[in-house]
C-alpha cells in the first residue's frame, strides 16, 4: 500500500485545516493509500507572521508584493536558513529517511525548502510536493534547494498552476488545482434552520449564550483569534452609531484563545448595556470545530478580520449568513481577496465607513439582509460544488503520484549575480538569521486595537 504523509505548522491562513481537507479527499476519493497527517511542532512562522503583519505591515506586503523576483527569495532564504530550516530538518529526516514513504505534501514554502535539502542530502527517492493553501500567486511558495524544486504542486489559484508551467516549465501532469472539504462537523449543521442552531448556541457552556435572544439576527465577528482585535474599534464605533438598530441583532464574538480580546469585548457589552438593555455582544472563547460550526450556521452575518480559504469553505458548508471583509492580511489574502469578490462569495468593506454602512443597514432593513444572503447562498453553492469536484480530482492525481515509480525533478537555473552572491554569504554567515532570530524573540501583543490597561 502506498504511502503518503501530509505536513502542516501553525502559520495562520489555515495551514492545518488544509491538511485535514487533503486527508479527508484521500480518505474518500483514494482509499487504498494509507494516509498520515503530521503536525510540526515548530510554530516560529506563526510567531514571523504575527509579528510581521502587527508591527512590519507595509514592509511586509511590499516584500510579499516582490517575492517573484528571485534576489528577493534568496532573502528569504538567508532569514530562514539557520533559524528555522534548520528545526524543521531535525522534525523531518525520519520521514525522509523511510523508503516505505512515497509522497510527502508540505503545507508551507519553509517545509518544502527544508524537505528538498533533505531528500538531496540523503539521496532519498521521496516525492515532494508542494502544496499552496491561498489563492496565492506567487512563486516564492515554489521553493527550490540549489535549483531543484519540488516534484509535483497543488494550489488553489489556477492562476498560479498557469506560471508554473509557463515560468519553471513544470510539466501539466505535476500540476493539480486544490479542491477544500472541510471537516464533517461543519457538513453536520447544514440541516438545521438558523433558529434551530441559535437555540443550540445558546446551551454551550459559555457565559452569555444563554441571554441571546431567539428571535433576533445575529451578526458574527470572526477571523482568527489573533485577528479579531484587529477590528474592535470598528465593532466598537458599530455598537455606538446611532443607525445600528440593536433591537434587531446581537453579536457573538469568536475569540479563541485570544483572552485580551474576550475581556475587551465582554467590557465593551457591560459598557454598552448601561445605555440600552436591548445591547447583546457575547465574546466566545475556544470552541471546537462542532461549536464553531453551529455559530457559524445561526450567523446571519459574519464581519471577518481576515480570510483565509480555510474560513470561507467553513463559512460555506455551514451556510453561514453573508460575510463582509472588514480587514485582510498583507500577503497572502489580497489574493484570497480577489478571487472570493471576483466570484462574490464575500462584500469587501475594507473602509470603517464602508463596514459601518453596510453592518448598520444591515441590522436595520431585513429585506436587504435576507437580498445579500440568498445571492451569497447561491454563488456559495456553486463555489462548494467545484471545490469538492477539485477535492475528487486531487485526491485522484496524489495517488497517481504515489503509485508512479519516477518523475523528473523541476530545476531553476543557478545565477552568480552580486546581489545573490552577498545574499548567500550573508545566510552562511548566519547574521541574518541571528538578528531576525533575536527580532522574532519578542512576543507579539494583540492590544494594537484594544483599549490600553489602566
Amino acid at each position: 500500500m502506498a504511502r503518503v504523509v501530509i505536513m502542516a505548522l501553525t502559520a495562520g491562513g489555515g495551514h492545518k485545516s488544509a491538511m485535514y481537507s487533503i486527508a479527508r479527499a484521500l480518505h474518500e476519493y483514494a482509499p487504498a493509500l494509507e494516509v498520515e497527517c503530521f503536525e510540526s511542532r515548530v510554530n516560529t512562522i506563526d510567531e514571523v507572521h504575527r509579528i510581521s503583519y502587527s508591527s512590519f505591515e507595509t514592509l511586509y506586503d511590499a516584500l510579499y508584493k516582490a517575492s517573484d523576483i528571485e534576489v528577493v527569495q534568496d532573502v528569504s532564504s538567508a532569514v530562514f536558513a539557520k533559524t528555522i530550516i534548520k528545526n524543521f530538518m531535525d522534525e523531518y529526516r525520519p520521514y525522509i529517511a523511510n523508503k516505505d514513504i512515497q509522497v510527502i505534501i508540505s503545507t508551507h514554502f519553509a517545509q518544502t525548502h527544508a524537505m528538498l535539502r533533505l531528500r538531496a542530502e540523503m539521496n532519498a527517492p521521496t516525492k515532494i510536493v508542494a502544496y499552496i493553501p491561498d489563492f496565492d500567486d506567487s512563486s516564492v511558495h515554489f521553493a527550490d534547494y540549489k535549483g531543484v524544486r519540488p516534484d509535483a504542486a497543488i494550489a488553489q489559484s489556477p492562476r498560479f498552476l498557469a506560471k508554473l508551467h509557463r515560468r519553471f516549465g513544470v510539466p501539466r501532469y505535476a500540476l493539480q488545482q486544490a479542491g477544500f472539504i472541510t471537516k464533517p462537523e461543519f457538513s453536520a449543521v447544514r440541516s438545521l434552520t438558523k433558529q434551530e442552531a441559535l437555540r443550540q448556541v445558546m446551551n454551550l457552556p459559555f457565559d452569555g449564550v444563554a441571554n441571546l435572544y431567539p428571535e433576533k439576527r445575529t451578526f458574527v465577528a470572526a477571523g482568527g483569534s489573533f485577528w479579531v482585535s484587529e477590528i474592535y474599534r470598528d465593532i466598537r464605533e458599530l455598537c455606538l452609531n446611532g443607525a445600528f438598530c440593536w433591537d434587531n441583532v446581537q453579536i457573538l464574538v469568536v475569540c479563541g484563545q485570544n483572552s485580551e480580546a474576550y475581556q475587551a469585548y465582554r467590557a465593551l457589552h457591560e459598557e454598552l448595556t448601561l445605555r440600552n438593555s436591548a445591547v447583546r455582544i457575547v465574546p466566545l472563547p475556544f470552541m471546537s470545530a462542532e461549536q464553531l460550526a453551529l455559530v457559524y450556521r445561526a450567523s446571519n452575518a459574519v464581519m471577518l478580520s481576515g480570510i483565509a480559504p480555510a474560513t470561507l469553505y467553513e463559512l460555506i458548508e455551514t451556510q453561514a449568513g453573508q460575510p463582509v471583509i472588514r480587514r485582510i492580511n498583507p500577503g497572502p489574502e489580497r489574493y484570497n481577496l480577489k478571487y472570493i469578490v471576483e466570484r462574490k462569495l464575500a462584500i469587501p468593506a475594507l473602509t470603517q465607513e464602508e463596514f459601518l454602512a453596510h453592518m448598520s443597514t444591515f441590522s436595520r432593513l431585513s429585506h436587504i439582509l435576507d437580498e445579500s444572503n440568498y445571492a451569497f447562498s447561491q454563488a456559495a453553492e456553486h463555489e462548494r460544488t467545484l471545490a469538492r469536484r477539485r477535492a475528487q480530482n486531487m485526491a485522484l492525481f496524489i495517488e497517481y503520484l504515489a503509485t508512479t515509480h519516477t518523475l523528473p525533478q523541476h530545476h531553476r537555473k543557478q545565477r552568480y549575480g552580486f546581489g545573490s552572491a552577498f545574499i548567500r554569504n550573508l545566510a552562511k554567515s548566519g547574521v541574518a538569521s541571528e538578528y531576525f532570530a533575536a527580532l522574532w524573540s519578542r512576543s507579539a501583543s494583540r492590544m494594537r486595537h484594544l483599549p490600553s490597561k489602566q
